[in-house]
């Protein structure tokens, strides 16, 4: 299969939660900073058995860490690819008004589970290069995201200090709110902001 053939693959659009291929272990680099400003990741509802993410409370397959009790104020989630990925993203939406929650994602804009998350968000991360993921290759190097990525913050999380991964985008209803509870202080703009 021809990687255009593959891109537009519907078997592969199409995998399960719980196919193999849908393992994406978040690079560190992205991690560390998530893991600062949220204070500490207390859930990742769809990692690994190891807990790579270093969450306080976690699911992982079998469990459909989709449909449990997210009863925590700080969520970390990279949820499965492909359209196994939309439950989740309104999974964090959901979960995302009452609590601060970062969801990372392929950056399709152009889809409407994409256009859902960001019409949701209080700001966003476009990740600058594709992520290399921590699954190695029978080659030894580490496998490479065929597409570029976005972090969603929901809950009143601001991403702006995670600047050094990509441009930041802030959401409108965001500013509006920030601005109206800091009427005396005028919003700043950081290195690589848009808004």
């Amino acid at each position: 299969m021809t990687n255009s053939q593959a891109r537009f693959s519907n078997s592969l659009r199409r995998r399960s939660d719980d196919h193999d291929r849908q393992r994406r272990l978040t690079p560190e680099y992205v991690l560390e900073p998530i893991r600062r400003i949220l204070g500490g990741i207390g859930l990742d509802p769809c990692t690994e058995p190891d807990n790579p993410t270093g969450a306080a409370r976690f699911f992982c397959l079998p469990d459909d860490g989709c449909a449990m009790d997210w009863g925590h104020d700080t969520v970390f989630c990279n949820p499965p690819y492909g359209e196994a990925k939309n439950r989740w993203v309104r999974r964090c939406v959901e979960h995302g008004q009452r609590n601060r929650v970062a969801l990372l994602i392929p950056a399709s804009t152009e889809t409407s589970i994409s256009q859902f998350a960001m019409a949701h968000c209080d700001s966003a991360i476009l990740v600058k290069a594709r992520l290399r993921f921590g699954i190695p290759r029978s080659n030894g190097r580490q496998e490479a995201a065929s597409h570029g990525s976005i972090i969603y913050g929901f809950g009143g999380l601001d991403l702006s200090p995670l600047s050094d991964l990509g441009v930041v985008v802030v959401h409108a209803k965001s500013r509006t709110s920030k601005r109206s509870a800091e009427a005396t202080t005028a919003p700043r703009r950081l290195p690589g902001t848009v808004g």
